[in-house]
């Protein structure tokens, strides 16, 4: 999508937020004002900026928001969780790499989350806009699902990333259980890696609700992951973004996790 309306006012651009879901093939950008109304909305190819794109991330944005996705990460209890002491965890990284990774809270879940980026990537959008909030992705993915989260029963999350990549996240009675990210070409692998994690953890048949978010490619995938499930939720915009213009037809609901970015400490 190519979205600029006319609305967008360069003047008030003090009261805008850039919005930015980075990735390795493709980037997405938005901008949002304080009613939650988007007079811009551009995806382009990482590798190649459309001008517009180009213009708009030249423009100097008070409030920017980046979400990029991780490359790799662990969940550590709070409880026993030491700061002073953070390289002791970074085994569970597979990386000796202290200044590339980082830290976030997930209080609600009384769990922190250590991360790392593609270096690569994340140089490129701190030389962009170096004082930029830069969030992972799984942080927005767990915010937007806890709500949907029941005590009872069993909730299997996946996200599509993009570029191939599905974040797999699991919740039973209430409890967080999984989040790991693997590789989907196909159908085939969706079944896998579902069938894999309901022996894992003794789930049965089924599981009794999937929630969905992303890119999903195509009704297929769909219809596949409904048949692992009692019900299939797709996670919608929390923050109701519309865009500037009403007549201009879209569906801001694969863009979630771009748009509700903005609700992450």
């Amino acid at each position: 999508m190519n979205y600029i309306s006319k609305q967008f006012n360069i003047h008030y651009l003090p009261e805008y937020n850039l919005l930015v879901k980075a990735g390795f093939q493709k980037d997405v950008l938005a901008v949002v004002d304080k009613k939650s109304v988007a007079p811009i909305l551009i995806e382009y190819s990482s590798e190649e900026p459309i001008l517009d794109a180009t213009r708009i991330m030249s423009l100097p944005f008070r409030f920017v928001r980046i979400v990029i996705p991780h490359q790799s990460f662990t969940f550590i209890p709070k409880e026993v969780f030491q700061q002073d002491n953070i390289a002791q965890y970074l085994q569970f990284l597979g990386t000796s790499d202290l200044e590339n990774t980082f830290i976030y809270y997930l209080d609600n879940l009384g769990l922190v989350a250590l991360y790392q980026f593609d270096k690569l990537l994340l140089n490129r959008w701190r030389r962009l806009f170096p004082d930029a909030v830069i969030l992972p992705e799984f942080a927005v993915v767990l915010d937007r699902a806890q709500e949907r989260i029941s005590i009872r029963g069993s909730v299997l999350g996946l996200h599509f990333v993009a570029d191939n990549i599905v974040d797999f996240y699991l919740f039973k009675n209430g409890v967080f259980q999984l989040y790991n990210s693997f590789e989907i070409h196909n159908l085939d692998d969706v079944s896998y890696y579902i069938l894999n994690i309901l022996t894992q953890f003794g789930l049965g048949d089924s599981i009794d609700k999937v929630l969905l978010s992303g890119e999903v490619p195509n009704e297929s995938f769909y219809k596949r992951i409904a048949s692992y499930a009692g019900d299939i939720e797709v996670l919608d915009l929390k923050t109701k973004v519309v865009l500037a213009d009403q007549d201009v037809n879209s569906n801001l609901t694969p863009y979630n996790i771009l748009f509700d970015s903005i609700l992450c400490e």
